[in-house]
């Protein structure tokens, strides 16, 4: 056999291997490509029923809703930053409304892996409806009371959640409008939930 020929059988030959290691290549790698982050979001929700007084027509129910957010995204397990919502409505009987909101205040939580419990506490600035402003802070525990349900929604997201109950205090401008436990007669029940997405 000439070099010539040696030398153009090679490479023919080169061409089938490279292929072939750049497939193995390609599906060893696929997995790990493929893998793709998991997102977790991290909720406890509970409803309170203070009193608002109103200029005209009296004393009224309001309501009270504290909701915690734990947001992280793998291969990290926590969040860095977790925040509680705090807000409040009351509608008088003229028909005017009094609201507040602290949307994203920094919280200390802390939660069991199984949805047995989780504690918020924290403080900062509401605004209401009227333009003020207002000092608020909060300490409040979940405690689980339910099965665990499970529901995956879609390919890659899974929702777990159980009923809960809560208690704990709100301090609203130097006040306690919240002592106890959840009292909302028709919001849902409080709750403790994480959701999962890749």
């Amino acid at each position: 056999m000439s070099i010539t020929a040696f030398a153009r059988r090679s490479a023919y030959a080169a061409v089938p291997l490279a292929a072939l290691s750049a497939a193995l290549a390609f599906s060893a790698s696929t997995p790990a490509a493929a893998q793709r982050a998991l997102f977790t979001e991290e909720t406890a929700g509970a409803f309170w029923a203070p009193t608002h007084e109103c200029a005209e027509g009296g004393p009224v129910q309001g309501t009270l809703l504290v909701q915690t957010t734990r947001l992280f995204e793998s291969p990290d397990r926590d969040d860095a930053n977790p925040t509680v919502r705090v807000q409040f409505l009351a509608v008088c009987p003229d028909g005017r409304s009094f609201s507040w909101a602290a949307g994203s205040l920094p919280a200390t939580l802390t939660s069991t892996e199984d949805l047995r419990s989780v504690t918020a506490s924290g403080a900062g600035v509401a605004r209401d409806n009227l333009g003020g402003t207002h000092q608020i802070s909060f300490d409040v525990a979940w405690t689980g009371v339910g099965p665990l349900e499970v529901d995956r929604p879609a390919p890659g997201s899974m929702r777990k959640e159980r009923e809960a109950t809560a208690t704990g205090q709100v301090i609203f401008d130097g006040e306690a409008i919240v002592d106890g436990p959840n009292n909302h007669p028709t919001r849902e029940a409080p709750f403790i939930r994480v959701d999962t997405e890749r």
